[in-house]
């Protein structure tokens, strides 16, 4: 992608004043839904700290939205303010649905980042703060606020990454008035052929994304020491009812669009009921269901047996003090989907026959997670265990299997579970890569979307319903006791 787009092509990207728009957007976009997160997750960070009626579901629930894969999502936003949505108002096409998206998928993830940190710092500096005369605004401003600035950056950044990178979303929602800079390399690719222009575009987007990555690693190494929750305060019976029933209420209204997408996915031609399900049994208007469902298991599954060695040998590189492989263990959240399968598609010709390109791309994208993941577990282990296994005779290896990984089982899990939502729901580089005999169930619920009539589009929603569950399903079966934050 290098060698493509430092040729005729950056050139002409960087004179079309088009292209400049799309960039400009993407950045637009990205800040502003970055803004909008952390204003939302810093009370959310604070609201967390005190015990109420539903909490810890609550807690758990906060990270679902970050897993949903970007199809489902754009369906669900569909189902609610589309041109058939549930409200009978089509927000598609604003900017209004597109941050809300982004909202959807970044709060719970920079809220629990906040709470963690929060927790960390405790009571006692803002207490001594407010007994030495500051009021509450006071002590928040020049005491709390300053340590919590490495998990506002770090929430931000990875905000900003996913939101400016993002493409099923901007793609279905956006429409061409709101399109990515990751959009324009999709269409460059798919309509017409210009591997050029599109490998432009992709170091256009790579070079942001470097400079923010490089800034959430900054941030990251400050709160490396672990994101513990506490234990939460007490409140009034009074306060904690309205307290729960505030973030609650919130809760429901973020996500409304899964709601509205289960009942649409009940609506078809026939009236209210299964009837869309029934029709995905007995073949469908289109890809069947069993194909596209045994195609994603297989490529993910496949792609998970990949990632996890890769991340787990990133992660004990980066948790030894290498500098370059917590670096290069990073290299793809420089690019996106979409560019990465511009990348496989110029790298490896030869593998456009063979369903390995899919996996590959898959584990790619998915290793980073499970990486990420790992490191601070491992950052945070007692020196004076493996100390204590070394003086005993064990070497180096035995170690690893007998002392390190038993105790960073949580957070393994953890890294497979993300590793393994990030495959199930991959939609940018297999609608690159994709072949028919491979349509997985992502590239089905678009194919679906695009044609028309009720029928294809209750079959849509229901088949999103279906791989919200499956996402759900095989995350909570792989982070169960796991340690997510």
């Amino acid at each position: 992608m290098i060698r493509r787009g430092l040729g005729p092509g950056l050139a002409r990207a960087l004179a079309d004043p088009y292209y400049w728009g799309r960039f400009l957007w993407s950045l637009e976009y990205g800040l502003l839904a970055s803004l909008l997160v952390i204003a939302l997750a810093l009370p959310l960070a604070y609201a967390l700290r005190y015990r109420f009626p539903g909490r810890a579901l609550l807690v758990a629930l906060l990270g679902v939205p970050f897993v949903m894969p970007t199809i489902v999502v754009a369906a669900g936003f569909l189902a609610l303010v589309g041109p058939r949505g549930l409200l009978g108002v089509d927000l598609s096409g604003t900017v209004f649905v597109l941050v809300w998206a982004s909202v959807f998928y970044n709060l719970g993830m920079a809220a629990r980042i906040l709470h963690g940190l929060l927790a960390r710092t405790g009571e006692g500096l803002e207490a001594a703060a407010r007994t030495l005369g500051a009021t509450p605004f006071r002590a928040f401003r020049r005491v709390t606020l300053p340590l919590l600035w490495p998990g506002i950056l770090a929430a931000g950044g990875l905000t900003f990454v996913y939101t400016f990178a993002s493409f099923g979303v901007p793609l279905l929602l956006g429409g061409y008035r709101y399109a990515t800079l990751e959009v324009e390399v999709y269409r460059l690719l798919a309509y017409q052929l210009d591997f050029a222009g599109a490998s432009a575009l992709v170091l256009w987007q790579a070079a942001v994304l470097a400079l923010v990555s490089a800034g959430y690693l900054w941030a990251g190494g400050r709160i490396a020491g672990g994101l513990q929750p506490g234990e939460p305060r007490a409140l009034a019976p009074g306060a904690a009812r309205w307290l729960s029933a505030l973030l609650w209420m919130g809760f429901f209204l973020v996500t409304a669009p899964l709601w509205a997408l289960l009942l649409e996915s009940l609506r078809g031609p026939e009236g209210f009921g299964l009837g869309n399900y029934l029709r995905l049994l007995s073949g469908g208007d289109g890809v069947p269901l069993g194909q596209a469902l045994a195609n994603t298991l297989r490529f993910s599954l496949g792609a998970l047996l990949l990632a996890a060695p890769v991340g787990l040998a990133y992660a004990l590189a980066a948790a030894r003090g290498s500098r370059l492989a917590d670096l290069a263990g990073l290299v793809p959240l420089f690019v996106s989907p979409v560019s990465l399968g511009v990348g496989y598609l110029l790298a490896y010709p030869r593998l456009r026959a063979s369903a390995l390109v899919l996996v590959l791309a898959y584990a790619t994208l998915a290793y980073p997670l499970f990486a990420r993941s790992v490191v601070p577990a491992l950052r945070g282990l007692a020196p004076e265990l493996l100390e204590a296994a070394a003086t005993l005779g064990a070497g180096p290896f035995r170690r690893l299997l007998r002392v390190e990984l038993p105790l960073v089982r949580p957070a393994l899990l953890s890294g497979a579970a993300l590793a393994l939502a990030s495959a199930i729901g991959e939609f940018g580089a297999t609608m690159l890569l994709v072949r028919p005999e491979w349509t997985t169930l992502t590239i089905a619920i678009y194919q679906r979307l695009g044609r028309p009539g009720i029928a294809n589009y209750g079959e849509a929603m229901a088949m999103s319903v279906l791989l919200a569950a499956l996402s759900g399903l095989l995350f909570a079966a792989f982070a169960k006791g796991a340690e997510l934050g």
